[in-house]
């Protein structure tokens, strides 16, 4: 058993540092460079668990309370990251046997349209001076007389002059100018005269056929003719295109008289052999097609062997009055 005065002196020091314990927790801060341990209890936290307590020993002398164990530093935390987004396959395609992948055809290239053909150039008959024996019929009187043609251009201008006389009938005399173009005969001024004299102007820029007769002005097409220029416009037309020309085609053209404009539509027919007195020849024959009983009836035959200018001219009025005029002979102008 130990001596009272040890367990006095045991509870003493046990007292004692109870004392000293208590004044470390709750005494009054230290200024630095001491660290309050309940300003950090993490480090605390994160440091190792403090030893367990000891069996109280013999008495010892009291010791300074040690100062505390620096801070440790924290560790810097990583930033978080934010989680991967979730790949997300598209779906395979699904073929069936009955839909096979279609393939894309290439598509074909525009075909340009055929070009048109370019208009055959006209062909102009060569300047010539043609005469011809008339025959003919005014109420019911029969006459002869004599005519001329002329025919003069120079591959720009033309001019064609027609100039029918019998006795006691007097004299008619056509006149035709105008100018030559890739298309044939430009009219541009018609005279007929036989007791007085009646002027048609052809105005292609205004497309206006004026008469000096005081009859109002009539709409003008292009390739307008007046009634002289007609038949060497049409000589022209053969020319250019005959082995091409079949029959029963049509030709029509606006026709420009002294007082009136009219559209003549030509049937052509066969190739036939004249029996003239300026002897046999070879002709193709186109006639008017007549649509009213008042129209004036035209047959022409143009004849190659003459620059297919007419070989005989026939014009029928609807009071049964004609003339025909049928070649007779020809010369240079």
């Amino acid at each position: 058993m130990p001596h009272p005065w040890r367990r006095l002196l045991l509870c003493a020091l046990l007292a004692l540092g109870v004392h000293l314990l208590l004044l470390a927790l709750f005494g009054p801060r230290v200024q630095a460079p001491y660290t309050s341990t309940i300003a950090q209890p993490l480090v605390y936290a994160l440091a190792a668990a403090p030893p367990a307590p000891t069996p109280p020993q013999a008495a010892r002398k009291p010791r300074r309370p040690r100062p505390a164990p620096a801070s440790l530093p924290v560790p810097p935390v990583p930033p978080e990251l934010p989680p991967p987004e979730p790949v997300t396959e598209a779906p395979a395609p699904v073929t069936t046997p009955e839909a096979p992948p279609a393939v894309a055809k290439a598509e074909p290239e525009p075909v340009a349209p055929p070009a048109e053909p370019e208009p055959t150039p006209a062909t102009i008959p060569g300047s010539m001076r043609l005469k011809y024996g008339i025959q003919g019929e005014v109420k019911s009187m029969a006459y002869q007389a004599s005519g001329e043609l002329l025919w003069v251009h120079d591959g720009r201008d033309y001019e064609a002059r027609l100039e029918v006389g019998a006795f006691l009938l007097g004299t008619r005399v056509q006149h035709s100018r105008g100018r030559i173009t890739p298309a044939g005969l430009q009219a541009l001024r018609f005279s007929d005269r036989s007791r007085r004299e009646r002027v048609s102007e052809l105005d292609h820029e205004r497309a206006l056929a004026r008469f000096s007769v005081g009859a109002p002005d009539a709409a003008l097409q292009p390739g307008a003719q007046d009634q002289l220029s007609v038949f060497v416009q049409l000589a022209s037309l053969m020319a250019s295109r005959s082995a091409a020309e079949p029959v029963a085609s049509e030709l029509v053209l606006q026709v420009v008289g002294p007082h009136s404009v009219d559209f003549w539509r030509f049937v052509v027919g066969e190739e036939e052999t004249l029996s003239l007195a300026g002897g046999e020849v070879r002709a193709r024959k186109l006639s008017r097609v007549v649509e009213g009983k008042d129209e004036l009836r035209v047959e022409v035959w143009l004849a190659p062997a003459l620059n297919w200018l007419p070989a005989r001219i026939r014009l029928t009025q609807a009071s049964g009055d004609y003339i025909d005029q049928q070649w007779r002979s020809s010369e240079a102008p």
